[in-house]
C-alpha cells in the first residue's frame, strides 16, 4: 500500500528546521528525535547523506506508521514532520519513506522505491517473447492484442531548419512564488525554432521535473545557487529530441530550467512547488511576449515577430506536470491571458487533486515508474473529464515498460554522466526489472522514442491541427509504426458537446439496475482514508490503483467514484442494466459504444464481460468485450510490485451490434458471466467521430480556503472554516474540503463537498471541536485544511490553509514549568464575514509628525479581545488588544533617526487575520 498521508501538513519553512536539541526530546534514537513544538510534536530524522531530490515527497514512519510528509533542511540531510499524533512521544523507531512507496511498512530487505539503480536497462524491447518454459507475468497481453500500427510518424524530421535562440538571464532573477520572503531562481531556457518557417508559429513550453539541481563540490548554505565547484544539472536539456522534432515541423519550443525550485521546494513550499512552477512558466511566456514585440533586447532577435502566443501548449514532466496544470489555471486569471490550448502532464505528480477545464489534455503514465509509482497523475484525467461540461479531448496513455526518468535524457545513465539513474528499484522484478527474462521494460532509447513521439504528436495535433495524429490519442487503438513493439494503452474522454454519457456510475442512478447473482455498489477511493468515507472503498491497496490513490493534499477526498460489480458464489452470473430514455435512444449518429473497465484488485481473472444492446422492439445484439479490446485484462504484476488496477477504455464500434435498430435503443447491459471476478465500471458512453473539440481560455472564479484561528474552549463546540470564491458563482460549483489529518482528541476528521449556488461567494464548513480545561505543552496546534477537486463553475486558487487552535488554559514545558501562551486571538466571528472582510484603514492623529513627537494610530473591525500587531514600514511598532467593539489604538513616538518623508503603517489581527494600512509623513 502507499504511504498513508497523515499528520499535520508542513507549513512553509522560512529557515531550515530548527535544531531539535533546543528543546528536550521526549523520545530519541541515534539519528532521530521527537520534540514538543508549537504544532504538537516535531519528528526529526537526520540522514547520513543528502536526501535524493525526486518527484515523490519524503514521509516519516514512526514505528512503521506514516506520520506525514516532511519538510527538508536546505542541505537535504534532515527531514522534519510536525504532527499532533500523541503516539509519536512513545516512538521506538523513525525511518524514511516516500509518498508513492509500494509498501512503506514492508519487511526489511524488501526492494522499495528510493534506491535507484545507476545502470541503463538492457532489457529487450517490450513484446520480445520470454524464453521457452518461462511463464509470462500475470496479465501480459498476447502479441495479437497490440495496437494497430500507423505510418504517420510525429517524430519524423520536418521541412524546416532548426535554429537556436537560448537565453540565460542569471541564477537569481525569478521570484519564486509561494516560497516566502524574496527568494529568487534562474531564468534560463533552451529555445528551438523553425528558422525558415513563415509567419508566427505556435509555441510549446517544456518544464522538467524534480531532480538533483547541483552535484559535487561544496553545496551552498542557502541551497541555491550551486556552491563552489558544483555542477548544475541541465535537466531542461533532456527533451532536445522532442524539441527538435517539433521545431523542424514548424513549432517554437522553449524548454525552461527550474533548478532553484527543485533545490528549495522541500524547505519552503507548502504545495510541493506547484505554484512556483506554474508562475515560472507564465513569467517565461511574458518574457517571450516582449521578445516577440521587439521589446526584450536580452533575447535573440530571431524571436521578433515569430511567436503565436495565442496558440500555446505546455508539457511538464514529473512535478513539472503539476506545474504546467497550475500554469494553465493561473493563466485563466490574467487580464491578458495566453492562448494555452493543450497541456501534457508526463509521469506527473498531482498532489492537490487539481482540475483543469477547457484544455486538451494528455496524461502519460509509465507503468514501471519507480518514483511516482502510484501513477497519481491519472487524477488529472479522472477528475476533469466530466467536471466542467467542456468540449475538449482528454487522454490517459499508459506506457507499458517505461520508467519515470528515461523520458529525460539528462536523467538517463549512458546519456548524461551525473546524477542519472534508473528509478525502478528491483532489477530482478519479472515485469519491470532490467535483468529478468520476462521483463516488459523498454530500453532507454525505445522509451525516449516513445516520449518524443507522444510529445510531438500531441502538440502537432492540438496546436497545428495535424489530424493524422488523432488516432494516437482518441482511444481507437493506433500507434506509430516507428515505435515497433512498444505497448501504449490509451483511454480517451472525447469532447463533451458531442459525446453522450449513458451512465457514469459515479452515484446512485435509478436507470442502473441489476439482475442475476451479482452485487453492484457505488464506490470510491481505497480503504486507507482517515476521515469517514462518503462511499465504500473500490480497492484495498491505493498505491496500486491510480484511479483511487489518495493525494498528499487531499487524502480523504473521494477518488473516481465507480460501480463495483461482484458476482456471488453461484453457478450463474449477473447483469448490470442501463436504461436509455426514448429521447436519448437514437444512437445512429455515433460511432462507438465505450466503457471503462478493470478487474478489481482481488480478481484472479480478466474482466470477461459482454455488452448487449436492446432496441425498442426487443431485439438484442451482443459483443464479447475480450474479442475487440484488451481493456478488461489484468495488468501484469509481481510479488514486490503487485499488478495495478486501472480503469481502461474499451471502444466497440456500433456496427458490431447487428440486428438492432440503433435509432431506438432502450437499454445497454453489461453481462458478467459466472466464474468472473469483481469488476469496476465507469463511463458508459456513446462516442461521436473523434476530434479535439474546442479548447478555450475561460475566466472562472477561483476557490480558496481561508486560514482560521480560534481558542480551544472548554467543551464540545464547533469551529467553522470558510471556503471562498474570488467572485460570485455564476453556476453551481462544487469543491471538496478536507481536514482529515487529525490525531488528537480536539478535532474530528472532516471531509465534505462544498456547494456554491449562483450568486454565492462563501460557504462555511463545520468542524467538531472538543476543548478542555487542561494546560498543554503547545501554545497553538495547527491542522491542515485543503480545498480541491473543483467541479462546475470555479477552478482552484489557494487550496492550502491552516486551522490553528490556541491553548487557552495555560502552557507548560516538558518539566511542568509555566511558559508564555500565544497572544490572544479574541472571540471568533462569522467565518465568512472574516474571510471576505475588506482591509481596514489605519487612521493617524496627524498627517505629518515631527521627529521626537508622538502619533496615535487607530483602526477598527477586529475581533473583540484579539491581539493586533502594528508595524511602521517593516518594523514592529507594538501590539494592542482590541476592545469589546474590535477597536485598537497605539501611541508611537517618532525617533530622531526616523527618515524624513512618507511612511507606511499596517495592522494585522492575530485571530481574524484582518489587515489594514495607512500612512503618515515625518518632518524634522
Amino acid at each position: 500500500m502507499t504511504a498513508v498521508l497523515t499528520g499535520v501538513l508542513a507549513a512553509p519553512a522560512h529557515a531550515a528546521p530548527a535544531d531539535a536539541a533546543a528543546v528536550a526530546p521526549v523520545a530519541q534514537g541515534d539519528d532521530w528525535s521527537v520534540t514538543p513544538s508549537a504544532g504538537g510534536y516535531d519528528v526529526t530524522l537526520d540522514l547520513d547523506a543528502p536526501l535524493p531530490i525526486r518527484a515523490a515527497a519524503p514521509v516519516l514512519l514512526v514505528d512503521g506508521h506514516d506520520v506525514g510528509v516532511g519538510r527538508t533542511s536546505l542541505d537535504q540531510r534532515r527531514v522534519t514532520v510536525t504532527t499532533t499524533d500523541p503516539a509519536v512521544a512513545r516512538a521506538d523507531d523513525v525511518s524514511l519513506a516516500w509518498t508513492s512507496d509500494v509498501d512503506p511498512s514492508a519487511p526489511s530487505g524488501t526492494p522499495q522505491p528510493g534506491a535507484p539503480q545507476t545502470v541503463a536497462p538492457q532489457a529487450a524491447p517490450s513484446g520480445t517473447p520470454a524464453p521457452s518454459g518461462t511463464p509470462a507475468p500475470s496479465g501480459t497481453p498476447a502479441p495479437s492484442d497490440a495496437p494497430a500500427p500507423s505510418d504517420a510518424d510525429p517524430a519524423a524530421a520536418g521541412p524546416y531548419t532548426v535554429a537556436r535562440a537560448d537565453y540565460d538571464l542569471g541564477d537569481q532573477v525569478e521570484t519564486l512564488r509561494g516560497f516566502g520572503g524574496n527568494r529568487k531562481g534562474e531564468m534560463r531556457a533552451a529555445v528551438f525554432l523553425p528558422e525558415d518557417a513563415p509567419g508566427k508559429r505556435p509555441v510549446v513550453v517544456f518544464l522538467h521535473g524534480r531532480h538533483e539541481a547541483c552535484v559535487g563540490g561544496t553545496p551552498s548554505s542557502a541551497g541555491w545557487p550551486c556552491g563552489r565547484r558544483q555542477t548544475e544539472i541541465p535537466s531542461y536539456r533532456g527533451y532536445d529530441a522532442a524539441a527538435t522534432a517539433l521545431a523542424s515541423n514548424g513549432y517554437v519550443v522553449v524548454s525552461v530550467s527550474a533548478n532553484a525550485i527543485n533545490a528549495l521546494d522541500g524547505t519552503y513550499a507548502d504545495d510541493g512547488g506547484a505554484l512556483a512552477r506554474g508562475q515560472l512558466v507564465l513569467d517565461h511566456l511574458d518574457l517571450l511576449r516582449r521578445a516577440d514585440a521587439g521589446h526584450e533586447p536580452r533575447l535573440s532577435p530571431l524571436l521578433v515577430g515569430r511567436l503565436d502566443l495565442g496558440d500555446v501548449g505546455l508539457m511538464g514532466h514529473s512535478r513539472g506536470g503539476d506545474g504546467v496544470v497550475r500554469a494553465a489555471l493561473l493563466n485563466e486569471q490574467r487580464a491578458q491571458p495566453f492562448g494555452i490550448r493543450a497541456v501534457m502532464p508526463l509521469a506527473p505528480t498531482d498532489f492537490g487533486r487539481t482540475t483543469l477545464p477547457d484544455t486538451d489534455t494528455a496524461v502519460v503514465l509509465p507503468y514501471c515508474d519507480g518514483d511516482v509509482s502510484d501513477l497519481q497523475g491519472q487524477h488529472f484525467f479522472d477528475d476533469s473529464r466530466t467536471a466542467f461540461g467542456d468540449d475538449v479531448l482528454r487522454s490517459s496513455i499508459l506506457v507499458m515498460g517505461a520508467n519515470h526518468n528515461f523520458f529525460n535524457t539528462t536523467w538517463t545513465p549512458g546519456k548524461y554522466p551525473l546524477a542519472s539513474s534508473d528509478d525502478w528499484w528491483d532489477d530482478t522484478d519479472p515485469v519491470c526489472g532490467t535483468s529478468s527474462s520476462t521483463s516488459t521494460r523498454l530500453s532507454a532509447d525505445a522509451q525516449s522514442a516513445v516520449g518524443t513521439s507522444l510529445v510531438s504528436g500531441f502538440f502537432r495535433l492540438t496546436l497545428g491541427g495535424e489530424q493524422q495524429f488523432l488516432p494516437y490519442f482518441d482511444g481507437s487503438g493506433r500507434q506509430p509504426a516507428a515505435l515497433g513493439s512498444a505497448d501504449l494503452r490509451v483511454s480517451a474522454s472525447l469532447p463533451g458537446a458531442s459525446r453522450r454519457d449513458l451512465a457514469l456510475f459515479a452515484a446512485a442512478d435509478r436507470a442502473v439496475t441489476t439482475t442475476g447473482q451479482v452485487t453492484a455498489t457505488t464506490c470510491a477511493s481505497a480503504t486507507d482514508v482517515q476521515a469517514k468515507p462518503a462511499l465504500p472503498a473500490c480497492v484495498a491497496s491505493s498505491s496500486n490503483a491510480p484511479d483511487f490513490t489518495p493525494a498528499w493534499l487531499a487524502p480523504a477526498v473521494p477518488a473516481t467514484p465507480s460501480l463495483h460489480v461482484v458476482p456471488t458464489r453461484t453457478p450463474t452470473g449477473g447483469q448490470v442494466h442501463v436504461a436509455v430514455p426514448a429521447d436519448r435512444g437514437d444512437l445512429s449518429g455515433f460511432s462507438a459504444l465505450s466503457v471503462r473497465i478493470a478487474p478489481d484488485d482481488g480478481s484472479r481473472t480478466n474482466a470477461d464481460v459482454t455488452l448487449r444492446v436492446r432496441d425498442a422492439a426487443g431485439h438484442v445484439a451482443s459483443q464479447r468485450l475480450a474479442d475487440v479490446s484488451r481493456s478488461g485484462q489484468r495488468l501484469p504484476g509481481s510479488r514486490n510490485a503487485p499488478r495495478k488496477t486501472l480503469l481502461q477504455q474499451a471502444q466497440v464500434p456500433l456496427t458490431a451490434f447487428t440486428g438492432v435498430d440503433l435509432t431506438a435503443v432502450r437499454e445497454v447491459t453489461v453481462d458478467v458471466p459466472a466464474g468472473n471476478g469483481g469488476v469496476l465500471l465507469s463511463d458508459l458512453s456513446v462516442l461521436p467521430a473523434s476530434s479535439v473539440g474546442h479548447p478555450a481560455v475561460v475566466d472562472r472564479p477561483t476557490v480558496r480556503i481561508a486560514d482560521r484561528t480560534v481558542d480551544e474552549g472548554s467543551g464540545r463546540g464547533t469551529v467553522r472554516a470558510a471556503v471562498v470564491l474570488s467572485r460570485p458563482a455564476q453556476q453551481t460549483t462544487t469543491a471538496y474540503f478536507d481536514l482529515s489529518e487529525v490525531y488528537d482528541e480536539h478535532l474530528t476528521p472532516t471531509m465534505q463537498p462544498v456547494v456554491f449556488r449562483p450568486g454565492e461567494v462563501c460557504r462555511a464548513v463545520s468542524v467538531p471541536l472538543l476543548g478542555d480545561r487542561r494546560p498543554s505543552t503547545a501554545p497553538t496546534t495547527g491542522y491542515p485544511m485543503t480545498v480541491s477537486n473543483t467541479q462546475g463553475g470555479a477552478v482552484l486558487g489557494d487550496g492550502v490553509g491552516t486551522l490553528t487552535v490556541r491553548e487557552d488554559d495555560g502552557v507548560r514545558d516538558d518539566r511542568g514549568r509555566t511558559v508564555a501562551s500565544a497572544v490572544p486571538v479574541g472571540t471568533a466571528g462569522d467565518a465568512c464575514a472574516e474571510a471576505t472582510a475588506a482591509p481596514t484603514t489605519v487612521g493617524t492623529s496627524a498627517a505629518t509628525v515631527q521627529r521626537g513627537k508622538r502619533v496615535t494610530f487607530s483602526a477598527s473591525g477586529f475581533r473583540a479581545g484579539e491581539s493586533v500587531l502594528f508595524r511602521v514600514d517593516q518594523g514592529v511598532a507594538g501590539r494592542v488588544t482590541s476592545d469589546g467593539r474590535g477597536r485598537v489604538s497605539l501611541a508611537w513616538t517618532v525617533s530622531a533617526s526616523t527618515a524624513v518623508g512618507k511612511h507606511a503603517v499596517s495592522v494585522s489581527g492575530a485571530g481574524s487575520k484582518r489587515v489594514g494600512s495607512g500612512s503618515f509623513a515625518v518632518r524634522r
